[in-house]
This record gives structure tokens, C-alpha cells and sequence, in this order.
């Protein structure tokens, strides 16, 4: 969905009745804004990593405690 909002946005400055300078100044100042890491990307990006460290700690847990059952049950049970 993103990279078609890209195309779209790139196919419509293009077709757009401006001159080369007045799109090549538009594009420039977009790519100002998007390069100060001020946007919604870079939330978006860290929000994703957090999110996503998250899980995977969660698997590990997971993974630990499966392991630790399936060791223990293929333990002969010991006479008292």
C-alpha cells in the first residue's frame, strides 16, 4: 500500500502542470521535511522495532519453556 502511495504521488507530480523548477523546489522541501526525523515515519519505524523486540522476547520465553517440558518429560520418573 505504501510503495502504490509512492507511485501515485511520483505519477501525479509528473502529470502536474507545473514547470520543472516549481516540481523539482515542491519535491525538495518534501524531502526536507521527511529527512529531518521529525514525521510520523520515524514514530512509525520505532514504534515497529519496539513492538517487534517485544515479540521476540516473547518467543524466546516461549521457546525456554518448551523445552524445559519436553526435557522433562522424557525423564524416566525416579523410584523414592
Amino acid at each position: 500500500m505504501v510503495i502504490g502511495a509512492v507511485v501515485g504521488a511520483g505519477v501525479t507530480l509528473l502529470v502536474a502542470p507545473r514547470s520543472g523548477r516549481e516540481t523539482r523546489d515542491l519535491l525538495s522541501s518534501r524531502a526536507g521535511r521527511l529527512g529531518r526525523g521529525s514525521g510520523v515515519w520515524l514514530k512509525l519505524g520505532k514504534e515497529l522495532r519496539r513492538a517487534a523486540a517485544a515479540k521476540r522476547k516473547q518467543l524466546e520465553r516461549e521457546e525456554a519453556r518448551d523445552r524445559v517440558r519436553s526435557h522433562s518429560a522424557a525423564q524416566p520418573a525416579e523410584p523414592v
